[in-house]
């Protein structure tokens, strides 16, 4: 069976020694990047890194956001029973539209933020001496901010991959990790603990009952799951639906912020308290969720005695994320693997 991949990420998260590991077991390449080359060459346009993303901003504003994504669907058509790494993914349109081939399966790498600037720096791209003021502006502009939605979305993305690797070690992790994923969709090996565990947090996650975010918990130890737990309304109380609405909606509270206004009890909440309910010992085990906490489950899970928590997607709690820094006793780790879906 053909075997299509793509990789999305940002610069200097290591994209092209995954394309290089693919290309070296007989893959062919292509990336998208090709055609915004091609086009900037059209124009008469200098290949640096700004101008590459004018253009291809200008090329999904023109004709979709997915028009470098059905570029290289044609173009992959026109060959017979070739494997491919398919490269240079930057906007969610374009990963949909690549989909659309049968088989097609998408690795997510990043890194750190510091780490990938580091590794900018050190490269030297584009023939001249760039700050580091200016390569954090050009990863920002990679993560979108200050993007369209059909420009750079290199973020949004990332939300969306079939397997995310975070790539912060040596060249030697970065290939065991990527060897995981090529051996899990080709049925040669199992799925790791860490991803058994988030699936779990994921379905139970289809329990949640909140308006604005479903998130499911998981604490295990030992390879054993002893509790979990999902958001909605304490026991024996109306969910929010049943009420008219969600309270911090109405309030026009911002996400990560006035956690106390709010009808709900968190996953990591319940999973906690339902250990205390049933008598079950978590100190420490590991918490599994598919968000970073909050403060508020920050503190219980700090007090807890949980020794580490995997976590997926993102959340914007500043005095979370502030406290957590500050302590020495928890482990927080950005979970990589298998990605799963609500």
């Amino acid at each position: 069976m053909t075997q299509y991949v793509g990789l999305t990420g940002y610069m200097g998260s290591g994209k092209g020694e995954i394309a290089r590991i693919l290309k070296a077991k007989g893959y062919r390449y292509i990336s998208l990047s090709d055609m915004v080359r091609q086009e900037a060459t059209r124009r008469g346009l200098e290949h640096t890194r700004e101008n590459l993303q004018d253009t291809g901003n200008d090329l999904r504003s023109t004709h979709g956001a997915g028009v470098l994504g059905m570029k290289v669907c044609e173009e992959i058509k026109k060959y017979g029973d070739v494997n491919w790494v398919i490269d240079g993914i930057r906007n969610p349109a374009e990963a949909e539209a690549l989909r659309k081939i049968h088989g097609m399966l998408i690795v997510g790498v990043s890194a750190a933020d510091d780490l990938l600037i580091d590794r900018m720096l050190s490269r030297s791209r584009e023939g001249m001496s760039l700050s580091r003021e200016d390569l954090i502006a050009k990863l920002k502009r990679e993560k979108g901010e200050g993007e369209s939605p059909d420009g750079q979305q290199v973020k949004k993305c990332l939300e969306k991959v079939d397997f995310f690797i975070l790539n912060e070690g040596t060249l030697e992790d970065l290939e065991k990790k990527f060897d995981h994923f090529l051996k899990l969709y080709k049925g040669e090996q199992r799925l790791s603990f860490d991803e058994i565990f988030m699936e779990i947090s994921y379905t139970w996650a289809k329990r949640s009952t909140c308006l604005r975010r479903h998130v499911g918990s998981v604490i295990a130890k030992d390879g054993q799951q002893l509790t979990a737990g999902y958001n909605g309304a304490p026991r024996g109380v109306p969910h929010c639906a049943e009420l008219g609405g969600c309270l911090r909606e109405k309030l026009g509270i911002p996400s990560g912020q006035r956690h106390e206004i709010c009808r709900g009890t968190h996953a990591e909440q319940n999973a906690i308290t339902q250990a205390a309910k049933f008598g079950i010992n978590i100190e420490g085990g590991t918490l599994y969720c598919n968000c970073f906490p909050c403060i508020i489950c920050a503190k219980m899970i700090l007090n807890s005695g949980i020794e580490k928590v995997v976590y997926d997607s993102d959340y914007d709690d500043p005095v979370s994320k502030e406290m957590l820094a500050q302590q020495t006793n928890l482990k927080i780790v950005r979970y990589e693997g298998k990605k799963f879906g609500i």
